[in-house]
């Protein structure tokens, strides 16, 4: 992994995202961040104990606050 800026989420920690819109989980055993798989556009997060899908974009707005680049 290059050196570019993980910012958490708000709303979504531990959850981080960087300026391509990929985001990242911490894992499990090591608290490395661990890219999180996409399927069009959305991505499975974890919250209180259950999964939703939640759109790359909205997560993106939500921490740099702004739209990503292909919107």
């Amino acid at each position: 992994m290059e050196n570019k800026t993980l910012k958490y989420i708000p709303g979504y920690y531990p959850y981080r995202i960087d300026e391509d819109g990929k985001v990242f989980a911490p894992h499990a055993k090591t608290g490395f961040p661990v890219l999180v798989k996409e399927s069009s556009r959305m991505v499975n997060v974890r919250q209180d104990g259950r999964a939703k899908k939640v759109k790359v974009a909205e997560l993106y707005r939500r921490a740099f606050n702004k739209l990503l680049p292909e919107d």
